[in-house]
C-alpha cells in the first residue's frame, strides 16, 4: 500500500523538492498600491516596478487550459502546482513557485501575462518555447452555426425555410433572416 501511495506521490514529490531547491533563500513582496515587486534571494533584496517586467510567464497545470478551450480536463493531483518565470530589462530572472505567491486563481499581477501549459510543471530554464496569452474561445451559440452551415444554400432554399417556419428550430429561422439580410444589403 505505502509503495502505490508513494508511486502515485512521486510527481509531486519530485515538484516539490524542485521548488524548494529553486526557492529556498526566496522571499517575494508584490505592492500592488505601488506597483512594485520586492524580491530577496540569497539574502540579496532587490525592489523593481511592475513595469520595469520584460516578460511574465505563468507556467500551469494542463488542467487549467480548460480556461482557453473548454475541453473539460480533468484535475490531477499535481493540478494546483505551477510556476512563474519573471523576468525584468535588466536581465534578472526569477521562476517563483505559487508556494511562494498564489497567484493561480487571481488576476496576473503583470499585465501582458502569458501562460505555458504542461502535465509536469518542473522548473525548467531551458525552455524555449512559446507561451500563450490566455483568450478564452467562445463556443458559438446555435444561430451562429447555423449561419455557418447555410451560407453555401441557394435563395430558393433558404426562402422555403422561412415559408416553413414551423418545421424548423428558431435559431435556424434566425440564421437565414441574417444571410437574407446580407445579401439584400451586399
Amino acid at each position: 500500500m505505502s509503495v502505490i501511495f508513494l508511486i502515485f506521490n512521486l510527481p509531486n514529490i519530485i515538484i516539490y523538492l524542485n521548488y524548494y531547491r529553486e526557492n529556498r533563500y526566496t522571499k517575494i513582496n508584490i505592492d500592488t498600491k505601488n506597483n512594485s515587486i520586492g524580491i530577496v534571494k540569497n539574502g540579496i533584496s532587490k525592489q523593481y516596478k511592475i513595469t520595469e517586467v520584460k516578460s511574465s510567464i505563468y507556467h500551469l497545470g494542463i488542467y487549467y487550459k480548460n480556461r482557453i478551450d473548454n475541453a473539460m480536463r480533468w484535475k490531477m493531483i499535481n493540478s494546483d502546482l505551477a510556476y512563474w518565470d519573471l523576468e525584468f530589462k535588466n536581465g534578472d530572472r526569477y521562476y517563483i513557485s505559487n508556494l511562494l505567491v498564489d497567484f493561480l486563481h487571481d488576476k496576473p499581477f503583470v499585465d501582458n501575462t502569458k501562460y505555458r501549459f504542461r502535465m509536469f510543471q518542473y522548473i525548467n530554464k531551458s525552455d524555449s518555447k512559446e507561451a500563450l496569452g490566455l483568450k478564452q474561445v467562445q463556443e458559438k451559440n446555435r444561430t451562429e452555426k447555423f449561419v455557418m452551415k447555410f451560407q453555401s444554400k441557394s435563395e430558393s432554399e433558404l426562402n422555403e425555410i422561412l415559408n416553413n417556419k414551423s418545421k424548423y428550430q428558431k435559431e435556424a429561422v434566425k440564421a437565414v433572416e441574417i444571410i437574407m439580410k446580407n445579401k439584400n444589403v451586399g
